[in-house]
């Protein structure tokens, strides 16, 4: 499938200048980030990554010439589609996230989107960590949906000191370290060059404040390890690498910050007979020569158990029949559904004793002129 024109995707004209592109962009990804956004988030962080992608280039004066002259080849990303770490316009948009965010300042674009991959990422707040959460199902689970309880281990609010990190009678004052500002520089010497680095203190861990009795407990974070479990619910046409945002179902943030989001990845088991291809299943089915030339009624497997198929006279090896509605749902749309696909091999046996003087009556048959080797060659001829 062709690509959409980037003009399109961000709702501008070709001569529209980078003041006009840029207001667009900014309505667009407000629209379509997946903390704002009421489309289900596989949607959302799809329409998200393709706004963004389009901003990327037409924002850039270099890249925005060669995609005008050469269309979508011209910046092909390094052959390798884009990605995240390519988008160097976070600054652009920084105040978008940081309201989307509850107001949080982020630094970088790995931390702007970083929701989108897990794995235990922090800003430099007192978020918690998001996590990852693997889970395998089978074919039929997919196809059904599943409910059950999962167990993790994460981070949690200390209960001793109630997440604060400060032990009964414990006086809190402003950090030394930061100031109060939770964020400390660091310079970073490389060869002739040195940067200054942001980064979060280590005194206070981000929070801006130290106590004098740390809890006994939990050591003055505030958060302990636990094992939570969770009520997990994915719905009917998951397939491999389907992701499940669960917000708030992460670990904990020190001295009470706001929990991180639980991401669950879907993994699919191979099946021995079914296979698929996004919402449409196939069936290898093989049947013998008398089958395929008189035609027969038999029984098959689906996901939603046996049905009567009618093989008709005269099918050939490589023939597709097809059963409409008896595929995989479509996640984001429960009431569309694939079909199933049977892909017909007709299995010719070794004659024996019993067989072969029919087999061989058959070919005398077939030998009566006009021969189907005549029959070709007419056509072809």
């Amino acid at each position: 499938m062709a690509k959409k024109d980037y003009y399109e995707i961000l709702g501008v004209a070709k001569d529209s200048d980078e003041r006009t592109i840029k207001k667009a962009y900014r309505k667009l990804a407000r629209t379509h980030h997946p903390d704002a956004s009421e489309e289900s988030p596989e949607i959302a962080e799809k329409k998200f990554k393709e706004v963004s992608e389009a901003y990327e280039v037409l924002a850039d004066k270099d890249k925005r010439t060669r995609y005008d002259k050469f269309g979508h080849k011209g910046v092909d990303f390094d052959g390798g589609g884009f990605s995240w770490d390519q988008f160097s316009h976070s600054d652009d948009v920084s105040d978008i996230f940081g309201q989307l965010f509850g107001g949080g300042q982020r630094g970088g674009v790995g931390d702007i989107f970083s929701q989108f991959f897990g794995g235990g990422q922090r800003g430099p707040d007192n978020r918690g960590d998001d996590l990852r959460y693997d889970i395998t199902l089978t074919l039929k689970e997919a196809y059904k949906g599943i409910k059950k309880e999962i167990e993790i281990p994460r981070d949690g609010s200390c209960e001793k000191c109630s997440g604060s990190g400060a032990a009964e009678g414990s006086n809190t004052r402003t950090c030394n370290t930061c100031r109060g500002q939770g964020m400390v520089q660091k310079m970073v010497r490389r060869g002739f060059m040195s940067t200054v680095s942001t980064i979060e203190c280590n005194d206070c861990k981000g929070s801006g404040k130290t106590v004098d009795k740390p809890c006994s407990v939990c050591r003055g974070s505030g958060i302990i390890p636990v094992k939570k479990k969770i009520k997990l619910q994915i719905p009917p046409g998951a397939d491999h690498g389907y992701r499940l945002r669960m917000r708030g179902q992460g670990g904990a943030g020190p001295n009470n910050g706001p929990k991180g989001d639980l991401y669950v990845v879907v993994n699919m088991k191979k099946h021995n007979v079914f296979q698929r291809q996004d919402n449409e299943i196939i069936l290898d089915l093989e049947i013998t020569p008398a089958q395929a030339v008189i035609g027969d009624r038999l029984k098959i497997p689906t996901l939603s158990g046996n049905v009567k198929l009618k093989i008709p006279s005269g099918t050939q090896s490589g023939d597709v029949l097809r059963l409409k509605g008896k595929g995989m749902p479509d996640i984001s749309r429960p009431s569309l559904v694939g079909s199933q696909h049977i892909r017909i091999n007709v299995k010719v046996p070794k004659p024996n004793g019993k067989t072969r003087k029919l087999w061989e009556e058959l070919r005398e048959l077939d030998s009566e002129k006009p021969s189907f080797l005549d029959r070709i060659m007419d056509k072809f001829g």
